[in-house]
C-alpha cells in the first residue's frame, strides 16, 4: 500500500508541474530576463557569469542536469546537431547556455566533463540554488528537486541580446533541424 501511496504522490506531482509547464508556456514574462551580477554564477570553467558575458548576442537556454538519464542528454543533443548546421558566421552570434538544475551536484569540474560529449560552444552555468531558482522563475520554467530527482522544463528558451524572450521550444518534439532553423531565422534579423 506504502508503495501505490508513494506512486499516486508522485503521479500527482508530475501532473502539477505539467499543468504549471503548460500554462507557464502562455504566460508572458515582463521586461528582460537578465543575469544579474554578484549573484554567484559560474560557468565550467570557474569564471563569472552575468549579463555582460551574453553582450550584443541571442542566447538558447536549457535548464537540465547531469544525472538526468534521458530528457537532458536527448536536448543537447539535438542542440549539438542543429548548432553543427549553423554556419560560423551565424554561431558566433549565439551563446547556447545549459544552467544546472541541480548545482548541489552539478558543479563546475562535473559540468565541463558532462559538455565534452556535446558541442563546443555550449556554456553551463552552475552557482547556488536560491541563484539557479530565481533565473528559473524569472524563465516561467520551475524547478523541484525531491527524492535525487530533478523536475525541470524540457524546453529550449530563446533569448534576444536585449534579454527579451523570442520563443520557447520544447526540446522533445523539436527536431535538431527545426531547431537549426528557428536558430537561423533569429540570428538573421
Amino acid at each position: 500500500m506504502a508503495a501505490v501511496s508513494s506512486w499516486l504522490r508522485r503521479l500527482g506531482q508530475g501532473l502539477a508541474l505539467a499543468a504549471a509547464l503548460s500554462g507557464a508556456a502562455a504566460a508572458a514574462t515582463a521586461g528582460p530576463l537578465a543575469w544579474p551580477a554578484g549573484r554567484d554564477l559560474v560557468d565550467q570553467t570557474g569564471a563569472a557569469v552575468d549579463e555582460a558575458r551574453f553582450a550584443g548576442r541571442l542566447r538558447l537556454i536549457y535548464f537540465g542536469y547531469t544525472r538526468c538519464p534521458d530528457l537532458c542528454p536527448t536536448a543537447l543533443m539535438t542542440l549539438t546537431q542543429a548548432l553543427d548546421d549553423l554556419p560560423p558566421a551565424l554561431l558566433v552570434r549565439l551563446v547556447p547556455v545549459m544552467v544546472a538544475a541541480d548545482p548541489e551536484r552539478d558543479g563546475p569540474a562535473v559540468l565541463a566533463r558532462y559538455l565534452d560529449t556535446f558541442h563546443p560552444a555550449i556554456v553551463a552555468v552552475t552557482g547556488p540554488i536560491a541563484a539557479i531558482d530565481a533565473l528559473a522563475a524569472a524563465y516561467v520554467a520551475p524547478i523541484r528537486r525531491h527524492d535525487g530527482i530533478v523536475d525541470h522544463p524540457g524546453d529550449f528558451f530563446l533569448v534576444g541580446p536585449a534579454g527579451d524572450l523570442l520563443e520557447r521550444l520544447p526540446s522533445a518534439t523539436t527536431t535538431p533541424e527545426a531547431l537549426a532553423g528557428a536558430l537561423k531565422v533569429a540570428l538573421e534579423r
